[in-house]
């Protein structure tokens, strides 16, 4: 197999992997702060030049790349072998000598394993995969961990118009039943920060365009099920019926970033000194 392009990772994930391509929105409006200003303050103020820094689903290695000459070394963790690849090239052209990358999946405490114990101060995860057990390992004590987590079904509303939102408890992605979980593994948040923003699309072709690349109508719970326009056409245009503005056809989407650290996490504070 020839290993793919980044033009063609474009065409294939668009911006599930932080690519722009066609189907990108054609303008986006934010509610105020951008949440990607926000990942990158955050990163800057956590990580410094003595940083071990961990990227939790690194993708094609964007963020990786601009953070490591700001810190010690970073490591990337990534489970798309096409995805490892481009950020290998791009580690390469930009001549880093401070960055291991590693294929591997978070579910499999073999691929965990590889990370070494106790090393990192710094974590991140990207629209990427979760902090689970077998991670924390890898983390020091007294470690930060950063995540931008998309909202109910990447972060747009799209799924249950196209019926992909699974009728399932806990199917919506509910940031707090997250916070839930890494509270068990004594993660205490300092920083949570929601925010919605809308993208526009000229018009139901460039819509039907970006629903069909990466990720978009997909969920982790169900077989994927991209854009078939036989099946989503009826759907696609009554959405466009309703949500075409000056501006183009709006989606709402929604994402979370939370910081958090290390920390014995008291459920009932008011006894804490027990």
């Amino acid at each position: 197999m020839t290993d793919p392009s980044d033009e063609e990772l474009a065409a294939r994930y668009g911006l599930y992997a932080s690519f722009d391509s066609p189907a990108s929105p054609a303008l986006v409006k934010y509610y105020g702060e951008n949440p990607a200003d926000e990942m990158a303050r955050l990163l800057r103020l956590h990580g410094g030049p003595e940083s071990n820094v961990l990227d939790i689903g690194c993708g094609a290695g964007q963020t990786l790349c601009w953070l490591a000459p700001l810190i010690g070394e970073v490591w990337g963790f990534e489970q798309d072998t096409a995805l490892l690849a481009s950020a290998r090239r791009r580690v390469a052209a930009h001549g880093l000598d401070n960055v291991t990358l590693i294929e591997g999946t978070v579910a499999v405490p073999a691929d965990v394993a590889r990370l070494p114990e106790g090393h990192f101060d710094l974590a991140f995860s990207q629209r990427g995969p979760n902090l689970n057990a077998a991670l924390l390992r890898a983390l020091r004590p007294d470690a930060i961990f950063i995540q931008e987590f998309v909202g109910p079904l990447n972060g747009n509303h799209l799924g249950e118009i196209f019926g992909r939102r699974p009728i399932t408890a806990g199917a919506a992605g509910d940031y707090r039943g997250l916070l839930g979980q890494y509270a068990e593994l004594d993660l205490f948040p300092v920083s949570v920060k929601e925010y919605f923003f809308e993208s526009f699309f000229r018009d139901a072709e460039h819509l039907a365009l970006f629903l069909g690349r990466g990720l978009t109508l997909s969920n982790w719970r169900l077989p994927r099920r991209p854009y078939d326009p036989d099946r989503d056409r009826a759907a696609l245009d009554l959405y466009a019926r309703y949500n075409t503005t000056p501006a183009g056809i709006r989606v709402l989407a929604q994402r979370y970033i939370f910081a958090l650290r290390r920390a014995r996490v008291h459920y009932y504070p008011a006894d804490s000194t027990l």
